[in-house]
């Protein structure tokens, strides 16, 4: 099911966006009011922001994650007799997290909805308490794996209401967007063995609800889709052929749900017409 639900993100993102262009084509008539105003104000000498458009928000980053473990040994007095343990475990987490961003419009539909490009910054930092990662049963080693992850979403939206007009009027926003995200991660196990840096690209899909109350406030909510390998390692031989001993670690993490709340700290500046 997680694999069938990336695809179709995947699949989804460039028809949205061809929809954009061929909607952007017998759209061209239309002037919404952010347009119409962006106009009168050039003509009177003065420039719309493309701050009026940026938000920041404060999230909380939820999920799980899974850490399988095994190893195969020779008996050092019978090397005919092969042994082995397995550990497999399962945990949630959750973490702060962190957005900052434009969007960018592609097509309006009306005076206050459209399409568009949106972009910025996505910030994450974790704890993930692996419990008991040892394979003797009369050791208990607990660890803890840290990381940090940076990513671009970029995507296309549908918004209605205020976002669109950046007018105050509009006092109610509607706003929901698929896209994909390329993200930078590096982390490591609490003892500070096993570093790693890696980059990777994951679809998400986000919705979001937002009012104006002074400044434009939202309620926003995301899902990044798609499982990441934190730990693919390995040593010795499988089927011990070449050695006497295999040890291996898989570390994964299942897709992440952010919630948070954003502000448009510029929005005071928005129109406030009555159209």
């Amino acid at each position: 099911m997680n694999k069938f639900f990336t695809r179709l993100l995947y699949t989804a993102l460039p028809a949205a966006l061809i929809t954009a262009l061929s909607v952007n084509t017998q759209a061209q008539s239309i002037r919404p009011r952010d347009v119409q105003n962006y106009l009168n104000r050039r003509a009177d000498g003065r420039n719309v922001s493309l701050f009026h458009r940026f938000e920041i928000c404060y999230s909380t980053t939820f999920g799980g994650g899974g850490l399988n473990i095994n190893d195969r040994f020779r008996d050092p007095s019978n090397p005919e007799i092969i042994g082995g343990n397995s550990r497999a475990m399962t945990f949630n987490y959750r973490s702060g997290s962190g957005y900052a961003g434009f969007y960018f419009p592609l097509s309006y539909f009306s005076q206050n909805s459209m399409l568009a490009l949106s972009t910025g910054v996505y910030g994450a930092g974790s704890v993930w308490n692996l419990g008991n990662t040892s394979l003797d049963p009369a050791v208990s080693t607990t660890y803890d794996a840290k990381e940090v992850l940076i990513g671009v979403p970029i995507g296309v939206d549908f918004i209605y209401g205020g976002e669109a007009s950046l007018n105050k009027s509009d006092r109610v926003t509607i706003r929901g967007g698929i896209g994909v995200m390329p993200y930078f991660a590096t982390g490591q196990l609490a003892d500070g063995s096993q570093n790693y840096g890696k980059l990777g690209l994951r679809p998400y899909v986000k919705a979001e609800l937002g009012f104006f109350a002074g400044v434009e406030w939202k309620v926003k909510g995301m899902i990044i889709a798609g499982s990441r390998t934190i730990y693919d390692y390995s040593v010795g031989d499988e089927y011990l052929r070449d050695s006497d001993y295999y040890y291996k670690l898989n570390f994964k993490i299942r897709p992440t749900y952010t919630v948070g709340i954003a502000v448009f700290p510029f929005s005071f500046g928005w129109d406030s017409d009555k159209w």
